[in-house]
């Protein structure tokens, strides 16, 4: 009878036959009501629909519903404030009350506070359970990783939807927190959900990059990979690779290549990628995101090569490419994907960094990663196009918004981060494909486990004083060995020759 008076009158989302594991709060909100106060349902099926209910809504109901509801950080149009965008049935219904009179705005604080102890608490699918070296909670929408105490995941570990009354047991910090990041979702009847974790092997596995694809549609001129052929991975094998991932309770999945939509049966892969637990990024060169392609996209997030503004993009890529990827990237940010941008430094376009810098802002990319290439590939053929260190490390910190793939603690690059090559190998990174830990046949964390880790403590560079702020750089690019990187010996002003001769002069 409730779904009846609330969505069937109020919602314009509503469809007769479709169930959701997650409801609206507000749905959730009158449902539980509804047990504590029986005039409820009189009153709800008593008012009129009225195809003109106030828009906006009063401004009490998104500040004490919405912003405790799950879907206000996805899926919610009226949340996100777009045009023309209507509100859900139940803040509608309860918007209605308030406007005959019957609810008064006043109660709706106390109300709450009724309402709460009766709801099934749930974890939000965009929410996982994460054992790593502690235990974590981790939201893939927003790629935020929380780290908990012990009795914290202890009460998450029951927030299957199935326990009553879990609020009353909660820490109520704790439980503000979780309902104002949209982490938590409230149902007014059981609404089961499997939650799955165990201990992830020490250190923990949490980045990795699934090159699916040797393939490729460019010739860049700076491709570390130089020549390749056109191996890749069998579907089922990154199948399989995703779902060891996420049992090792890994966090985040590059899909790179090559251009990873070559991949031969990319669209079958792509419609498997909402099954895992994991936050997936593309790494694109853009040219291939027709609008089809964009539209049928199950990642959360987008990166595009983007080595400059058009005359330095295009000296790397090609005439005319540069125009093509910002088209897609606007295409990309109109569909509602975050898009992220990586540029690498060459000698074609450190005129136009600051300028680019600018422009991504504006833009509104997530983030913006800058990188000093190796000399390696294709730009071993093409060194003219490489800048020196020490000019090229002061564009570095033009970046903004860098997710984190790397070290921890007092270790150096590489602590939670491992690739997958098209070759059915795991390395360190796509760098060292000539130094596999193992074949992907033997099992994902069987290689992970046989990585070495380099602690700071045994750098040729260890006394440096900031040593813990570079981490050692890139170890690939200091040589293979334990001496010094010498961009970040650059970045920080450093002269790397007291403490180990620089690979590059």
């Amino acid at each position: 009878m409730l779904r009846q008076a609330v969505c069937q009158k109020f919602c314009e989302y509503y469809k007769p036959h479709k169930e959701e594991a997650e409801k609206c709060l507000a749905y959730a909100w009158l449902s539980a009501w509804q047990q504590l106060e029986p005039a409820l349902l009189p009153a709800l099926t008593a008012i009129p629909v009225n195809p003109d209910l106030p828009q906006p809504v009063p401004e009490i109901l998104p500040e004490v519903v919405c912003s405790r509801c799950a879907f206000r950080r996805h899926g919610c149009d009226f949340a996100k404030a777009l045009a023309e965008a209507a509100p859900c049935g139940g803040l509608r219904a309860l918007a209605a009350l308030l406007e005959s009179g019957w609810l008064a705005a006043a109660a709706l604080a106390k109300i709450w506070e009724q309402v709460l102890p009766q709801l099934y608490l749930r974890l939000a699918e965009h929410v996982s359970l994460r054992y790593l070296e502690t235990p974590h909670l981790y939201n893939r929408l927003s790629d935020e990783l929380y780290e908990v105490n012990d009795a914290g995941f202890d009460w998450l570990t029951r927030g299957d939807g199935t326990t009553p009354g879990l609020a009353v047991l909660a820490d109520r910090e704790f439980l503000d927190f979780l309902l104002a990041e949209s982490m938590l979702a409230g149902c007014a009847a059981p609404s089961p959900r499997t939650l799955r974790w165990r201990r992830s092997p020490i250190p923990s596995l949490r980045y990795l990059e699934l090159m699916i694809t040797e393939r490729c549609n460019l010739r860049c001129r700076h491709c570390y990979l130089g020549e390749v052929g056109e191996a890749e991975l069998p579907l089922d094998a990154v199948l399989q690779t995703l779902q060891e991932f996420q049992e090792m309770q890994g966090l985040r999945v590059l899909l790179s290549g090559g251009e990873p939509l070559m991949h031969r049966h990319w669209q079958e892969l792509n419609n498997h990628l909402p099954e895992f637990e994991l936050r997936f990024v593309l790494l694109s060169n853009g040219l291939l995101l027709t609008d089809k392609v964009i539209e049928a996209l199950r990642v959360h997030e987008v990166q595009l090569s983007l080595d400059g503004l058009e005359p330095g993009h295009d000296l790397l890529r090609g005439p005319g490419t540069w125009k093509k990827t910002v088209d897609r990237m606007q295409a990309l940010q109109s569909a509602g994907f975050e898009v992220s941008v990586a540029t690498m430094i060459h000698r074609g376009n450190v005129a136009e960094l600051a300028e680019m810098s600018r422009w991504l802002q504006q833009a509104e990319v997530r983030e913006w990663n800058l990188d000093i290439p190796c000399v390696s590939g294709r730009l071993a053929e093409n060194q003219d196009l490489w800048v020196e260190p020490t000019e090229a490390a002061k564009f570095l910190d033009l970046g903004f918004g860098g997710s984190d793939h790397g070290a921890t603690g007092d270790f150096a690059c590489g602590r939670h981060l491992a690739a997958v090559l098209p070759n059915a190998t795991v390395a360190k990174c796509g760098l060292y494909r000539d130094q596999p830990l193992g074949k992907l046949s033997e099992g994902l964390e069987t290689c992970w486990l046989r990585l070495l880790h380099l602690h700071l403590s045994v750098l040729d560079c260890a006394p440096c004083p900031y040593v813990h702020d570079c981490r050692g750089g890139c170890r690939f690019r200091a040589g293979g060995g334990l001496g010094p990187d010498p961009v970040m010996c650059a970045r920080y002003g450093i002269d790397p020759t007291q403490y180990f001769s620089p690979l590059y002069s």
